[in-house]
């Protein structure tokens, strides 16, 4: 045992997150090839052997983070979608914060940071990137489609597969964010955003509206 990773007293320190907490901005900075074990280890404040210890290899460790970051990005994004208001007066304003809010829960920094690391790796490990999909997006989609279903069920919409409405929603909502931001790679007015997202909104409306 090194000096760093007796820092805490016994039992009381969670290794496995600490190297998960370093691991995903060494990640996300250097890409898979250039970020080192021992780097990451250093900023968890542990031993090489502890790493490897807890995730077999580097390219455990790099699954483990994407697939953590996912999760934990998801995690607000689920929130967000629970405050969907089932209300006859408020559905349809809660409708476009709802999906303003999912706009920046996407734009946050690590979610930058994730989708490029993400994208980069794809051709050299297409795990990770369906690791990403079954701790982020499938649950997110689960998500909104229950609150979607519960609009169609309230006579609000017509929705007849809330799975697809699900994803028919992001996508309508963040179709012109991409163009404008040119991937997340510039930033933009968020009166821009609204304007793009409340497009995307009233489109997902109209085609999704009741009889």
């Amino acid at each position: 045992m090194t000096v760093s990773d007796a820092v805490a007293p016994a039992g009381r320190r969670d290794k496995k997150r600490d190297i998960l907490e370093a691991a995903a901005p060494v990640f996300g900075e250097q890409g898979y090839e250039r970020a080192s074990v021992e780097a990451i280890a250093l900023a968890a404040g542990v031993s090489k052997p502890t790493v490897y210890t807890h995730f077999g290899s580097k390219e455990g460790l790099f699954r483990a983070s994407v697939t953590d970051s996912a999760r934990r990005l998801n995690e607000d994004s689920g929130e967000v979608i629970r405050q969907l208001v089932i209300s006859e007066r408020s559905w349809r304003r809660s409708l476009t914060k709802v999906a303003m809010a999912l706009t920046a829960c996407r734009r946050d920094d690590c979610a930058r940071r994730l989708d490029r690391l993400v994208h980069a790796e794809v051709a050299r490990d297409p795990e990770a990137v369906a690791a990403v999909r079954r701790a982020a997006r499938a649950p997110l989609i689960e998500a909104l489609a229950g609150r979607l279903a519960m609009l169609g069920s309230a006579g609000l919409l017509a929705i007849e597969d809330p799975i697809v409405a699900a994803r028919q929603f992001l996508a309508l909502t963040t179709a012109e964010v991409e163009d404008l931001t040119e991937m997340e790679t510039v930033d933009v007015s968020e009166a821009a955003l609204r304007r793009a997202v409340d497009r995307g909104v009233e489109t997902f409306v109209r085609a999704y509206s009741a009889p």
